[in-house]
């Protein structure tokens, strides 16, 4: 690996779009149901997708680090590094909003079968798989997301999605 550093940038990395890195975290209760929450913010302002966040790049937080955070901002959930479990690697270039997301998907290891209090992202909702066709889920989540998450319960899954014409979102063959 070859690492180049400047004084000031080039205008050529100026005018890069950045790639922002966020988690998702998969949780669900002792039936089968998934922890959503409706969000109140974008991106998916009035969509339910799980809880997560953006890392703290300046702090170079891990997407496990970022996992714990966010588990305890959002859902007020004391957990550790080792209640999650990476289940994908999603990039989604040019999404809504947002501009290019990477998204690790973390799966926490044991049940939650309270509901968190609201919280300023939202309202939380237990959702069965079988029901996500009757909640409004972002388009993504739906396509991709959700059967890759079901598919493979040791193999990590990585892939990219374009979402340039969105809602018509292509994968990205690598």
């Amino acid at each position: 690996m070859c690492l180049v550093l400047f004084k000031t940038q080039p205008s050529s990395v100026n005018n890069k779009i950045r790639l922002i890195l966020a988690t998702l975290l998969y949780i669900k209760n002792n039936k089968g149901e998934y922890l959503l929450i409706e969000r109140l913010r974008d991106p998916n302002r009035g969509l339910m997708s799980p809880p997560g966040g953006k890392l703290d790049t300046a702090e170079a937080e891990s997407p496990v680090q970022c996992a714990v955070r966010e588990a305890f901002e959002e859902c007020r959930m004391n957990t550790g590094p080792l209640d999650w479990m990476l289940k994908g690697i999603v990039t989604e270039k040019d999404y809504p909003s947002v501009g290019n997301i990477m998204l690790f998907l973390m799966e926490y290891k044991n049940f939650v079968n309270e509901l968190p209090e609201v919280c300023n992202e939202g309202a939380f909702h237990f959702v069965h798989p079988d029901d996500f066709k009757n909640h409004n889920i972002p388009i993504t989540d739906k396509l991709f997301l959700w059967d890759n998450m079901f598919k493979n319960d040791r193999e990590v899954f990585v892939m990219t999605l374009d979402c340039k014409n969105h809602p018509d979102i292509k994968q990205v063959n690598v």
